[in-house]
């Protein structure tokens, strides 16, 4: 089994390689978002909060200093935050921002962090945009290739502004399409296999965060 200090990125195929047998999505991930605009009335920053599904969070902090009745060890996790925030850049975040319908891009991640409580680790990172931009955003977040299922947490705070101007509203957008097993889809594991960053699959899946002013 590879170590967990490894980051999603790759954690996503070792789990894959040690549980052929699984169908795929292998990964679950509650999503919740808070969108950072500046005195100005631009989209600055993007915050994510992801909490991974309780069977990949005991996976993860295999190692890294958790017992029944103590927590994970601070400093590993503050290493597995930042690995993840490193090379989660490789695939784009799983994040797609768009503003009036064009795509916004983001630089690198920053202010990465993990915390481990009720069995689940919840990773947390700021997507500041390379240029702040005015206008009706966007927000998705989907693995192309649903290895990774992503879905919206309930609850008002799904969605969070922060210093956005009077009147704007975020609203949640969830999949009219329900995730199911690739043997209720009809689709094979060696189908999903075959994917690559560049597959369109997961999209029918994509959770969205529409914010209007």
């Amino acid at each position: 089994m590879p170590r967990p200090s490894r980051l999603l990125a790759a954690l996503v195929p070792a789990l894959a390689a040690a549980s052929p047998a699984l169908a795929h999505p292998h990964v679950w991930i509650t999503t919740r978002a808070e969108l950072d605009y500046g005195t100005d009335g631009s989209l600055k920053a993007v915050r994510h909060a992801w909490t991974f599904d309780p069977t990949y969070s005991a996976f993860a902090v295999q190692g890294l200093g958790q017992s029944p009745t103590g927590p994970v060890n601070p400093a590993a996790l503050a290493a597995l935050a930042r690995d993840n925030a490193d090379n989660l850049a490789e695939q784009g975040y799983f994040t797609l921002l768009k503003v009036d319908g064009r795509k916004v891009e983001v630089a690198a991640a920053t202010d990465p962090a993990m915390t481990f409580a009720d069995g689940q680790l919840t990773l947390r990172f700021t997507l500041p945009l390379k240029a702040p931009v005015a206008g009706t955003a966007s927000l998705e977040v989907s693995d192309p290739t649903y290895f990774v299922a992503f879905s919206l947490a309930e609850g008002g705070d799904v969605a969070t502004l922060k210093g956005a101007p009077s009147g704007c509203r975020a609203t949640a957008h969830r999949p009219k399409t329900a995730a199911a097993a690739p043997a209720a889809t009809g689709m094979s594991e060696a189908f999903f296999e075959a994917m690559t960053a560049a597959s369109t699959y997961g999209v029918q899946f994509a959770n969205r965060i529409v914010v209007a002013c």
